[in-house]
């Protein structure tokens, strides 16, 4: 019984934040129903549990220690992706970098993200900071007005920092073409670089560079909007998992 109602308390809350993230971020991305379908296993299993409970249904022993094996199993693998991936999140990058690479993300027009105000934001303050680093701003979306490196380029410009120091990687559309081109235009991948995005996307960037031959890497990590924090986290577990399986990290 106090399960069944455990169960149900988390299925709603994970519906509830399917419709707050859907009306105010929007549905983006297909990961976001992961939400809404979490939430109808979560309270369609608490209702099998309170049947089992009330001697209404019978499980097959077999079935059911299956179950609880791949529940384990999953809970074991996300729950140390999660740990990885908040390590990261939280550790500082290397002081004097020769190069910093901004990762790009989605631009409103010519207006950057919020996400990306964020990275753009811990750029400046290492940038001011170690004052002999250059920045790469890579990347480049669909239906936006001008790249997502431009639109990098210009709100740095705003906030002070000089057009020599800002090196530009416009081609890319993933974050390892970012990684790739800015490897190109830099002309090394031994030099000391400090690989810029949001937190919960740390570890797996960090990984990838390793991957392609990047030999000093470390990273800066922005903060999340606030309402994306727990979709993003738990979508890049899966995605650290699918790297992991498929040999790109």
């Amino acid at each position: 019984m106090f399960y069944s109602f455990i169960l149900w308390i988390l299925g709603i809350a994970s519906i509830l934040y399917f419709g707050i993230y859907a009306v105010i971020i929007g549905l983006n991305n297909t990961f976001t129903y992961f939400w809404l379908l979490l939430g109808l296993f979560l309270v369609a299993f608490g209702v099998i549990l309170r049947l089992c409970y009330f001697g209404k249904l019978h499980l097959p022993k077999v079935i059911t220690g299956i179950f609880i094996i791949c529940v384990i199993l999953f809970l074991v693998v996300f729950s140390f992706a999660e740990v990885l991936i908040i390590k990261n999140a939280v550790q500082k990058p290397e002081k004097n970098a020769d190069y910093i690479v901004v990762l790009g993300a989605r631009v409103n027009g010519t207006r950057v993200t919020l996400n990306l105000k964020y990275r753009l934001d811990v750029a400046i303050d290492y940038l001011n900071e170690n004052t002999r680093t250059k920045v790469v701003v890579s990347g480049q979306g669909k239906g936006e007005d001008i790249t997502e490196a431009k639109a990098m380029s210009d709100y740095l410009i705003k906030n002070g920092i000089k057009s020599d120091r800002i090196i530009f990687e416009d081609k890319s559309e993933n974050t390892s073409e970012n990684l790739e081109y800015s490897a190109e235009i830099i002309g090394s991948k031994t030099k000391k670089i400090v690989i810029v995005s949001n937190d919960f996307h740390i570890y797996r960037a960090k990984c990838i560079a390793k991957k392609m031959g990047y030999t000093d890497v470390s990273g800066a990590s922005a903060k999340t909007k606030p309402i994306t924090i727990p979709n993003s986290f738990v979508r890049e577990a899966f995605a650290v998992v699918k790297y992991k399986i498929f040999n790109q990290i």
